[in-house]
């Protein structure tokens, strides 16, 4: 019986990354990544079942890391819009993995991430409008048009385009 290895894993996952930043989900093959990874197209199946598995392997982390940052608590005292603390927590995942959220953002065709930043801003328009609707209610005021929630989550999503 042969045992995985993880230098195999990991020059599997970078050829990934590597291929899944210049070509989208459903362009990029796995006998170009395997090529990267001078494994054989074979082996990379024994590591991942399907070229589904391997990117949903290298973009779940990123996801999951984005939408914890959005549903952290931030300190109002901080921040009373919350927003400023949602992007500066962004930024901080995009230091980390710029590449993939790269990939996310413009490659992801094809998977289940393929409309991620209209997820995205759903997610931090939701966020904005139930904090800032407790606070602005707390103060004795109002939103006319809950429309300036989607603006504010659009304009961070646009950073992504």
């Amino acid at each position: 019986m042969q045992y995985l290895k993880d230098e195999v894993k990991a020059a599997i996952k970078q050829a990934a990354l590597e291929e899944f930043s210049k070509k989208s989900y459903n362009e990029a093959s796995m006998r170009a990544i395997a090529m990267k990874a001078h494994i054989t197209v074979g082996n990379i199946y024994r590591y991942f079942p399907s070229k589904d598995a391997l990117f949903n392997e290298l973009m779940d982390p990123v996801w999951k890391a984005v939408t914890q940052a959005i549903f952290d608590q931030y300190n109002e005292a901080e921040d009373p819009l919350l927003i400023s603390g949602i992007i500066t927590a962004i930024m901080g995942i995009y230091r980390k993995y710029s590449t993939e959220l790269y990939i996310l953002f413009h490659n992801s065709k094809g998977s289940k991430y393929e409309n991620i930043r209209n997820g995205l801003v759903e997610l931090i328009a939701g966020r904005i409008e139930k904090e800032m609707l407790v606070q602005l209610a707390q103060n004795g005021r109002k939103v006319k048009d809950p429309f300036i929630f989607g603006s504010l989550s659009n304009g961070v999503g646009e950073y992504f385009k």
